[in-house]
């Protein structure tokens, strides 16, 4: 993988191939047009997210995911799960480099999208625990079945909220990965930050409960002490 790489692409090919990644994805898929694109989420059963993708459909019988770097492979595992039937060969995850004008540049775009990359999913995020605007973009609550939709359906009929969301934090100073974050009982973490020359702050995303997201502000156990930290 190239230093220049931020995400990697997945890619099926077959006359299965818009079919079955429909089936699997979150977001309705079935009408993509050639050239077209949408953002979506790939679940395991459980509802747990397995990825947050950019899929495109460059020709008829290819579908590509592109997502964060580290996440190809267990997309892809995820993705031949259940394709035995189906029409479809799989290739990748290939790096896409800068110049292949990836839809993420920047550790800090992902950050600011609020897209969890490897570090945000090892502790378990569904659907229901990201920001509205990215659930708005990557689910849609009137499609056919795929895996862990169940759970999303209950949680959408309930208006539930999960124990642990993902949130993006704004602080004046930096902080590690895996710092705690909100109430130190509650077990939140900060999982990615980068700093952002716009505004001379730093841009961190961290897995929360959802008792300290409701707070403006969480406090960060830094290696040089406590950090307060907005909610944004």
């Amino acid at each position: 993988m190239t230093a220049d790489a931020v995400t990697e692409l997945v890619s099926l090919r077959g006359p299965d191939a818009l079919s079955y990644g429909d089936s699997q994805s979150t977001q309705d898929l079935a009408s993509l047009e050639v050239g077209g694109g949408s953002a979506t989420f790939v679940l395991d059963p459980s509802g747990d997210i397995v990825a947050g993708a950019l899929v495109r459909r460059p020709e008829a019988e290819l579908l590509t995911f592109e997502v964060p770097v580290g996440l190809g492979a267990p997309l892809r595992a995820r993705l031949e799960r259940f394709a035995i039937r189906s029409k479809v060969k799989f290739d990748g995850p290939v790096p896409i480099d800068l110049a292949d004008a990836p839809a993420l540049d920047s550790e800090l775009a992902r950050i600011r999208a609020g897209l969890p990359g490897p570090t945000e999913l090892v502790h378990g995020l569904v659907v229901h625990g990201v920001a509205q605007v990215l659930r708005d973009r990557c689910v849609s609550f009137t499609k056919g079945c795929y895996p862990g939709q169940e759970l999303v359906a209950r949680m959408q009929a309930r208006g539930a909220t999960p124990p642990y969301v993902l949130v993006r934090l704004e602080l004046d100073v930096p902080v590690r990965v895996g710092d705690a974050a909100g109430d130190p009982a509650r077990e939140g973490r900060v999982t990615s930050i980068a700093p952002d020359p716009e505004s001379g702050a730093y841009l961190a995303l961290a897995v929360v409960h959802r008792r300290d997201a409701a707070a403006p502000e969480v406090e960060v156990q830094a290696f040089g002490g406590m950090q307060l930290a907005r909610v944004s």
